[in-house]
């Protein structure tokens, strides 16, 4: 059974019966996951895309009404700036990185669009939350442990609660 990623039964339990949006940052290993109750961050970790069909989706889903709101990894089609002063080598393992991220984003699209579940893209932003732990704290109130993967997550989740064409109603 993977690790569980609620803080507690009673954050479960807040979340039946209310509006859920789920902030993914797609990545090759386990995604930055982050879910919001009625704009309230109630869960800032990182879950494999097993973990979330077979384990947290079934939880979330109860509510009925979810929206997923995902950086989209897949507008990555370049090679960074800082990274073509780099070797070849460093260069190419940049790229296999990217693309094992967007095979990710795609894999995860895929699954959503089976179980019919909404989502939105969003273009990734240099101004995200991943490296401004004090920020991300002080926007959203978490006082939980967070890494850079998860604090991206949280981040693309908020874009899609302040996007009023994306609120579930």
């Amino acid at each position: 059974m993977p690790a569980r990623c609620f803080g507690s039964d009673s954050e479960l339990g807040a979340i039946v019966d209310s509006k859920i949006i789920v902030g993914i940052d797609p990545d090759s290993d386990r995604h930055g996951f982050a879910v919001y109750n009625d704009g309230k961050l109630i869960v800032c970790a990182s879950a494999t895309a097993v973990e979330i069909f077979t384990w947290h989706l079934p939880m979330l889903t109860e509510s009925g009404e979810i929206l997923f709101s995902i950086e989209n990894v897949m507008q990555n089609q370049f090679v960074y700036t800082r990274n073509q002063k780099a070797s070849k080598a460093e260069q190419s393992k940049v790229a296999m990185h990217i693309g094992r991220c967007q095979q990710a984003q795609l894999e995860l699209m895929k699954w959503l669009d089976y179980y019919k579940i909404p989502y939105v893209l969003h273009a990734p932003q240099k101004g995200n939350w991943s490296d401004k732990k004090e920020l991300f704290e002080k926007i959203t109130g978490w006082t939980g442990r967070s890494n850079p993967d998860s604090r991206a997550a949280a981040f693309f989740g908020y874009l899609a609660l302040q996007d009023k064409r994306n609120a579930i109603r």
